[in-house]
């Protein structure tokens, strides 16, 4: 942690990451990395540096199969903005969800494309979630959803079949 402050302050970047909170430490500390008082100290001190320097800090948390912060929640109550990247390995899109925000909305969506030259953003998302079709079909109607303060339209379907 020590070393990671004192490139923070010699090199004074607009932007930092560091990845993954869970793994750094304070020798100083007896606790093991990614328990609460080593979450709670490297956030804090990293906090205080980016605030002193204007350094705008992304702190990558673990998360659990479940899909919430992996470790002491400890985190999520120190920094500013707690953000949700989501997405499939095997899929292109991904969405970037803002479920806590001390100076704007939450609950807010970006929708992402993964391109040969990284991430675009998706300006429509409703584009994605409607069928290309012309003519009705049994079985789907189009219905926005809400997402924050984004509407988004989407193609939902239902399997129908007839009986006797």
């Amino acid at each position: 942690m020590e070393e990671i402050l004192r490139e923070l302050e010699s090199l004074k970047p607009q932007m930092a990451v560091i990845d993954s909170i869970q793994t750094i430490y304070f020798p100083s500390l007896t606790s093991a990395p990614g328990s609460v008082a080593q979450v709670r100290e490297c956030t804090s001190a990293l906090m205080q540096v980016a605030k002193r320097e204007n350094i705008n800090l992304f702190i990558v948390g673990h998360v659990t199969k479940e899909g919430s912060i992996a470790g002491p929640r400890v985190l999520e109550h120190l920094v500013d903005t707690v953000l949700y990247f989501e997405g499939d390995r095997f899929a292109s899109h991904w969405l970037l969800r803002s479920m806590k925000n001390r100076f704007g909305a939450t609950h807010e969506i970006g929708v992402f494309e993964m391109v040969a030259m990284g991430l675009k953003e998706i300006s429509n998302p409703s584009e994605l979630f409607l069928g290309n079709r012309d003519e009705l079909v049994s079985g789907t109607a189009n219905i926005v959803a809400l997402e924050g303060t984004r509407p988004i339209v989407v193609e939902l379907q239902a399997l129908v079949s007839p009986t006797s």
